[in-house]
């Protein structure tokens, strides 16, 4: 067995085993030898006997480690290794990405869809629809409050698929779309005029063509220098944080910093924002506050339940 620590993202449940010249695993009805490849294999810990895993320990290993770390080194040998002698995970990991995408899940399984998908990617690269669903996917993720913390990172995993499909399909309208959106966030609003001019010009329907000429004119009328809509999110996660932890006044300045500033609130309208900011704006001890902040939601999503609920709640409202 060979534990390779450096690269081993989680030594707590994984080792690594390396398996010996020509060593093989039976696979399919009639049990063929398959030659595994001379790469170090992830292995769970209570899965290693006498330092040798079981044909079944190999490819429960590569699969949970690949899920959980598809951007791993050597991720295209384990995806290789699943199809070649595993194809029933294969198979899991595409009915697990239809079961999540046919319902309303939190972000946590959203990732894990993702995750997914991610690995029948490394199987067939050049995937457009593959890659359309990771570029949408990523960039919808980072905009959800829960993982506003990741948000940069998700943008940035959006940002390379995007890339990649543009490779493929140079007109492509859902990359031209998010990639456009994803070089605004980060500030680059001449790429992302570009973008939404070539957007535009092979768009058929005249009514989203003129939305999108007025999405120009604006973007082109609010140049920013001093910081970027990405700086702003994660300015927002960081509020979300402070309110989890119950440092609501720390909570407070940020998010009138960011309504003050108003440039997230008129680029993203969101009530979940301003529900957040009523609900500091009570825990400090300002009801009237709260009310203003928890109606602006309201504008915004008029059955916001959260808001809605907590103006029921709020004395003489």
């Amino acid at each position: 067995m060979q534990t390779l620590a450096a690269e081993n993202l989680s030594p707590d449940r994984f080792c690594f085993w390396q398996p010996s010249a020509a060593a093989t695993v039976a696979v399919g009805p009639e049990r063929q030898p398959f030659i595994l490849p001379d790469y170090p294999l992830p292995v769970h810990r209570d899965d290693m006997v006498d330092g040798t895993p079981s044909d079944a320990a190999i490819g429960q290993g590569t699969y949970d480690y690949l899920r959980q770390f598809p951007d791993c080194a050597g991720n295209r040998i384990y995806a290789e290794l699943l199809r070649d002698a595993y194809p029933h995970f294969l198979s899991d990991l595409a009915s697990l990405a239809v079961m999540i995408d046919a319902k309303q899940v939190d972000p946590a399984f959203v990732a894990r869809k993702l995750n997914c998908l991610k690995i029948l990617l490394l199987l067939e690269p050049d995937n457009q629809g593959l890659l359309g669903q990771l570029c949408r996917g990523y960039f919808d993720l980072a905009l959800d409050y829960a993982e506003l913390p990741r948000c940069r990172r998700h943008l940035l995993d959006a940002m390379r698929f995007g890339q990649d499909l543009l490779k493929l399909a140079p007109h492509d309208m859902l990359a031209l779309s998010v990639l456009a959106e994803i070089d605004w966030l980060f500030g680059d609003t001449p790429a992302a005029v570009a973008k939404w001019r070539t957007l535009s010009a092979q768009i058929g329907d005249a009514a989203t063509a003129a939305r999108i000429d007025r999405r120009i004119e604006v973007c082109n009328g609010e140049i920013r220098l001093d910081a970027a809509l990405v700086d702003d999110l994660e300015l927002l996660a960081e509020a979300v944080h402070l309110h989890a932890i119950g440092d609501n006044p720390r909570a407070l300045r940020l998010l009138e910093r960011l309504e003050g500033e108003g440039f997230l609130m008129k680029a993203l309208p969101s009530a979940e924002f301003f529900w957040l900011l009523g609900t500091c704006r009570r825990e400090c001890g300002d009801p009237s506050g709260a009310a203003v902040a928890w109606n602006k939601a309201l504008e915004i999503e008029p059955e916001h339940t959260a808001s809605l609920a907590a103006l029921a709640s709020a004395p003489g409202v």
